[in-house]
């Protein structure tokens, strides 16, 4: 019967734990990189519903700078949101579960605070300002900048252009029922912002939340989206 013999070897067992050790050092700060990277300098995100139609589809991948904030965020840009940013999360519950979404390429993170539904993580257009005076008519938001006299509608104030999907509404649906397309004035204080879905009928935004804290609530904006290729760039 044969035998192995590294399995004597003194050098060939240092050796062996010497590459093991190599290769788990270029794991670890592989995964530290990576935590690093995705933490303050870019991100992945898989869009999960059709509530950005007609900019993006369920299923597009895109990425996002948490780095590109408030200091330079513009009205009609697009950015990451959680509404309730108050979840807390153990030290150890955050590793594991950035260890998880590592190894399965951000397809499955089982402790994602963004698979809970007051903290899910969304896509929104930034469409109100802070010291803005607003209102909606017919699922279009009309502003008045804080210092102006009078309002225009949101296509007129934004620098960016995008479009909106608007469907008819059911019959018998009222304007002082929840999304409605209707909304009566409101003024933004320091620090809100009011954020819109371009799809005004298919899922909840700052008609339903209220204005959300931008410190908090903005957790990134838009770079561009990686997926699928034949609609690679900036939305």
């Amino acid at each position: 019967m044969a035998t192995n013999w590294k399995k004597y070897s003194y050098t060939a067992r240092k050796e062996a734990r010497h590459n093991i050790l190599i290769i788990s050092f270029i794991i670890i700060a592989v995964f530290v990189l990576y935590i690093l990277i995705t933490s303050y300098l870019i991100t992945a995100y898989k869009v999960q519903a059709d509530t950005m139609q007609p900019t993006f589809q369920s299923g597009d991948f895109i990425l996002s700078s948490p780095l590109s904030k408030l200091g330079t965020i513009k009205r009609g840009e697009l950015v990451l949101v959680v509404p309730q940013s108050d979840f807390e999360q153990s030290a150890f519950k955050k590793i594991l579960n950035e260890i998880i979404g590592f190894v399965t390429f951000q397809y499955y993170r089982p402790m994602d605070p963004a698979r809970t539904l007051a903290n899910r993580t969304e896509i929104r257009r930034i469409i109100g300002m802070p010291g803005d005076s607003i209102y909606m008519e017919d699922f279009i938001l009309h502003i008045k900048p804080n210092g102006q006299e009078h309002f225009l509608t949101e296509f007129e104030v934004t620098e960016s252009n995008y479009n909106v999907k608007i469907e008819n509404l059911p019959e018998g649906w009222t304007k002082d029922l929840p999304f409605s397309g209707s909304m009566q004035e409101i003024k933004l204080a320091q620090n809100e912002y009011f954020v819109l879905c371009d799809n005004r009928i298919a899922s909840t935004d700052s008609r339903f939340w209220g204005a959300i804290d931008g410190k908090k609530a903005i957790k990134g904006k838009i770079l561009l989206r990686y997926w699928p290729f034949n609609r690679f760039g900036r939305p």
